[in-house]
This record gives structure tokens, C-alpha cells and sequence, in this order.
């Protein structure tokens, strides 16, 4: 598998370095897609393509009486503008900062290389390149259309690059459980009655009360929460009614306060939910004040399932060594919508790190992160290869 994986490398280096050059946002990928589409055509894989969004689904394999495994690849940018030096970086405005495209060119080699061997799979693979990690509604979207259905799908593989400086290039990463978090976010708005800030007491200020409610619910985590409970709560912006030519001796009507709240236990978002509130209460009535809450559930922690995990761990280190995959103790606290399949099927997702060791490294989601797209063959041969070892299972 290895070897036929090493064959395609410069395959998915061309088929990731296309795709960065076009990178699309959001649910409709329509370039992105085209070139998919030409690429299964390519290899004689018939495809699916869906109604609410430019995703696609494929099957390979002709033994109807075997089990269902699914290959899932993301493939949306994110509205980024790249800021490095590659040949082939982008030209629309949109980066491939998270990967996406290494992914997509990950899957289609494993594609090929499944392909060929279509009459001996023990089961068939279905094939999902997906649309709309980056606004949480792909998965969604192509859950509700059936991508899990026709054939039934028993259970998902998944991969993302990381860029870790502490591991080797094209070394891997899983953890059992809770791999990612939650994203969940709120939104507060206290209010009171502004008035002149040279008389304070002749206003409810909300200013003041917005102060006490951001230094208690951080309290939450710190005197509430078991601390091998991972919760990480960020209040990610604060203004006034105020316009930018707000002046200082002002007091507001009302302010107002966004965060996000990312958990590695699905129990704890309702708990987290709860208890907000429940400091915006006391302190506006305390206060004098009023407010407005609103808590909107996002992606759901994703868990990865314990026998997926420990055949993807005997996977990678039978075809790429001994040592070739960790196994964290620690989930990651962002989010991917890959936990909605995980909710429906037991699924695995791993990481494979695609850093230049010589290279200063930029995180993902920077602009000028850069990735190793030398190592891919080492992603795809996982991937296909996990496949099959399900299906023998």
C-alpha cells in the first residue's frame, strides 16, 4: 500500500497545488468541484452530487453483502488573503489555510488506489468530499440529503493536516474519545440607562454591570468545573451603542458581549449554558439592569470510537512503522463538523502533521502557513488502507 501510495505523491501534489489556486468558501464550491468531478470521470468512478450544496459522494466496490466504510475529505477555503511565496498560492482573495486542499488531494489518490483494487474489496468504500467545514452547515447539509444512506454507511474515516513542531513531518496524531471540541457561541446584552459620565449615579451603567458578569462567569471554569473537565470560554468582542466617535464623557445605554464556548464533553455545554444565564440575571437585577441572552449550539465535541481507533493505530504503524502514530491525552479544543457523521456512526479522526522542519512554521489559519505536501503519500496510504481493514474486519 505504501508503495502505491509513494507512485501517486506526485499526483496529489499537482491535484493539492490546482486546487490551492482556486480556493472557494461556503457551501457552493464550484470550481473546486469541477475539478472532482473531472478527476473521478478520470479514474471511471461514478459520483453523487447533492442539491443544497456542491458536495459529492462515490462508491467503489462491488460486493453489496460487505460492510460500508466512508472516506470523508473537506474541501472549502477560508476568506484569507495568502501571504507566501509559493508557485501555485492563490489568486482569488480566498487561502487554502486550513488544508483543505491537501485533503481533497489525499482522498483522490486513496481513491485511485482503491479503484484498483475494486474486485477485491471485502465491502465497499464510499467516497465524501465535502463543502462547508469552515461554516459548520457541509456535514449538516449532506447528512440531511443521505450521504450516510444508499448504501448505509457502518462507519467514517476522516484526516486534517496539523503543523506541530514538536513531531515529525508526516507523523500522526489520534486520540481516543474526545478528539475536538465543541463550538458553541453567545451572545449578552446588558442594559441599563446611560447619561453623563460626570454623574454616574443618575445612570444604571451598563458598562460597570458587563464588568461583573465577565469576571464571574469566568469563574465558572475556575471554581465550578472539574479541571479535568476541558472548557475554554472566550469572550471574543465588547462594544457599546457608542459609534466610533463616541466621546469619554458618555455613559452608554446598553452594551453588548460575543464569545464562544468549546467543550470536550457534550454534558458540559448545557451546564455552561445554564450557569451563563444565570450570572446575567443576578448581576442585571442586582444591578438596576436588563439583558438579552442568546446561546446558539454549534458543532458537537467530536469523539472518536475506541475500536476505530485502535485499527487505525495498527494501521499506520503495519504500513508506515512502528511509532508512526501518537496517541494524545489531550483532545484539541477547535471544532470540526466531521462529529455530526460521528454523532450517526462510530468514526475515527486522526491528524497527520505537514510541517517543513527547516521552515519557520505558521499555524493554520495563518497566511502564510505552508504546507508539506511531500508527505501525503503517507496520508493517503493510511486512509486507503484503513479502509480496507475495515471491511476485513
Amino acid at each position: 500500500m505504501l508503495e502505491s501510495a509513494k507512485k501517486l505523491n506526485d499526483y496529489m501534489m499537482k491535484c493539492r497545488r490546482d486546487l490551492h489556486q482556486i480556493p472557494e468558501i461556503g457551501l457552493n464550491l464550484y470550481k473546486t468541484i469541477e475539478y472532482i468531478k473531472n478527476e473521478l470521470t478520470n479514474m471511471n468512478i461514478e459520483f453523487k452530487e447533492f442539491k443544497n450544496c456542491t458536495g459529492i459522494s462515490a462508491i467503489i466496490g462491488k460486493n453489496i453483502n460487505g460492510k460500508v466504510i466512508a472516506l470523508r475529505a473537506d474541501m472549502d477555503a477560508l476568506p484569507i488573503k495568502e501571504q507566501t511565496d509559493v508557485e501555485f498560492k492563490s489568486k482569488n482573495g480566498n487561502m487554502h489555510a486550513c488544508g483543505h486542499d491537501v485533503h481533497t488531494a489525499m482522498l483522490l489518490g486513496a481513491a485511485k488506489i482503491l479503484k484498483e483494487k475494486e474486485e477485491e474489496l471485502n465491502g465497499r468504500v464510499k467516497l465524501i468530499f465535502q463543502p462547508g467545514e469552515e461554516t459548520g452547515d457541509g456535514a449538516k447539509c449532506m447528512i440531511e440529503e443521505g450521504v450516510l444512506k444508499n448504501p448505509k454507511v457502518d462507519a467514517m474515516i476522516a484526516q486534517h493536516v496539523i503543523m506541530m513542531p514538536n513531531l515529525r513531518a508526516g507523523q500522526l496524531v489520534v486520540k481516543k474519545g474526545g478528539m475536538m471540541a465543541s463550538s458553541d457561541k453567545f451572545y449578552i446584552k446588558i442594559i441599563g440607562k446611560g447619561g453623563h459620565a460626570s454623574t454616574p449615579e443618575l445612570t444604571k451603567d451598563p458598562i460597570f454591570m458587563a464588568n461583573q458578569v465577565m469576571n464571574m462567569i469566568q469563574g465558572i471554569l475556575t471554581r465550578e468545573n472539574d479541571v479535568q473537565n476541558p472548557i475554554v470560554l472566550s469572550i471574543s468582542n465588547i462594544k457599546s451603542e457608542q459609534p466610533k466617535s463616541a466621546v469619554s464623557n458618555i455613559i452608554p445605554n446598553y452594551v453588548e458581549i460575543i464569545g464562544t464556548v468549546r467543550c470536550l464533553e457534550n454534558y458540559s455545554r448545557n451546564f455552561i449554558k445554564k450557569r451563563l444565564e444565570e450570572i446575567i440575571k443576578g448581576v442585571t437585577i442586582t444591578m438596576n439592569g436588563r439583558y438579552e441572552y442568546k446561546y446558539s449550539f454549534g458543532h458537537p465535541a467530536l469523539y472518536n470510537d475506541n475500536e476505530m481507533t485502535d485499527m487505525i493505530i495498527n494501521t499506520s504503524n503495519n504500513i508506515l512503522g512502528k511509532n508512526s502514530i501518537i496517541e494524545n491525552s489531550k483532545g484539541a479544543m477547535g471544532s470540526e463538523d466531521a462529529a455530526y457523521y460521528f454523532e450517526k456512526i462510530p468514526g475515527v479522526y486522526y491528524a497527520i502533521n505537514t510541517i517543513y522542519e527547516n521552515e519557520t512554521i505558521y499555524p493554520l489559519h495563518n497566511s502564510k502557513v505552508h504546507i508539506n505536501d511531500e508527505v501525503l503519500y503517507k496520508g493517503c496510504a493510511v486512509i486507503a488502507q484503513g479502509a480496507i481493514d475495515f471491511l476485513n474486519k
